[in-house]
């Protein structure tokens, strides 16, 4: 599965069924990289595991239908169509994600109380004097990063002040 802080950061904004495309390696020109390395021998194998983890580039080569076997098979001997085929898969990568491991794992939940019914400055219900809502209550969600953590200790100390 997919996992990290800019996952965790977009999945606030995936919706199933949708498409991610994901650049592995936005800072390489990898046409250039691979047509430097038919000058090698290298096999295409070895070369993507330079860049990728090993398993990854082992799928990569199986949806280009290269199986387990042919991990000797030089880049110098394949054409820039097929390169190009390989590379579809990692710039970008294309995927539909079928699933998210759900509330189990979440490391922040959207939702909650609609900020349009709660005092900006004292976290009051406007609907029901007395009640004070704060932190992940109200329907606020602050981005990776300590965010959630700061907005609950600051959204608690002002209404505590209030109170």
């Amino acid at each position: 599965g997919l996992s990290g802080p800019a996952i965790l950061q977009i999945s606030n904004y995936w919706q199933m069924g949708q498409t991610l495309e994901i650049d592995l390696k936005p800072d390489m020109d990898l046409m250039e990289w691979f047509r430097a390395k038919r000058k090698t021998r290298q096999s295409l194998h070895t070369a993507l595991s330079e860049v990728l983890p090993k398993r990854l580039a082992e799928k990569i080569m199986a949806a280009e239908g290269l199986p387990p076997e042919s991990v000797e098979t030089k880049i110098a001997d394949m054409s820039d169509v097929k390169i190009k085929g390989i590379l579809s898969h990692i710039q970008p990568w294309s995927l539909i994600p079928d699933g998210t491991e759900g509330y189990r794992t979440a490391e922040v939940t959207l939702g909650g109380i609609d900020t349009k019914d709660i005092s900006s400055q004292t976290f009051e219900s406007q609907l029901c004097t007395g009640l004070y809502f704060v932190g992940e209550a109200l329907d606020i969600t602050g981005w990776l990063g300590g965010y959630n953590f700061q907005w609950a200790w600051s959204s608690g100390w002002a209404a505590g002040q209030a109170i």
